[in-house]
């Protein structure tokens, strides 16, 4: 069985550095990517576990799959990731299970928000980037009819790879017990 979780980690790695180096090379990951992660990561989940057995197991990482389907396809459904972005958290799901792919999402959610602050500080609108981020909080609807062309809303940050570098930091917490 250790084979089958080293394998699990090396896929979950190689997946975290393509999916990186396609979203800021390309600005997409590629179903080629993502697909056959969430494949592997249930069969061997079945593989290692079975349905119900051992730490990692058919229902583990089933509801890896659904957490992270449940909490990133309401993001994506409202405009806020891409299908790609979705694609690889539930993939993650897959491969490591809710638990960790819940950590996964608060760490991604960190280190997006940190690349959101720095694209609004390099493109020199921090200040209007949160004038507009309180706005939409306080009154959601009135934000959608003031946004322009050059409003910091328009920005984009590359969260495939925020999501590849929070679950690698979940990653190193858990499984590498360190940081």
């Amino acid at each position: 069985m250790a084979t089958f979780d080293t394998a699990r980690e090396i896929i979950l790695l190689a997946l975290l550095v393509v999916a990186a180096f396609t979203d800021l090379a390309y600005g997409k990951v590629y179903n080629w990517c993502t697909v056959p992660a969430m494949l592997v990561g249930v069969a061997l989940a079945y593989v290692v576990g079975g349905v119900d057995q051992g730490d990692f197991n058919l229902v583990q990482s089933g509801l890896g799959v659904l957490l992270a389907a449940a909490i990133f396809g309401v993001l994506f459904l409202l405009g806020a990731f891409g299908a790609g972005d979705l694609k690889l958290m539930v993939a993650i799901g897959a491969l490591k299970g809710w638990y960790f792919a819940l950590a996964a999402i608060a760490y991604s959610a960190l280190i997006g928000g940190i690349l959101a602050l720095g694209v609004l500080v390099w493109k020199g609108q921090l200040r209007r980037g949160l004038r507009d981020t309180l706005v939409a909080a306080v009154r959601p609807g009135k934000l959608e009819k003031t946004v322009g062309a050059d409003s910091p809303a328009r920005l984009t940050v590359p969260y495939s790879f925020a999501i590849s570098a929070g679950t690698l930091w979940a990653w190193l917490r858990f499984e590498a017990w360190i940081l």
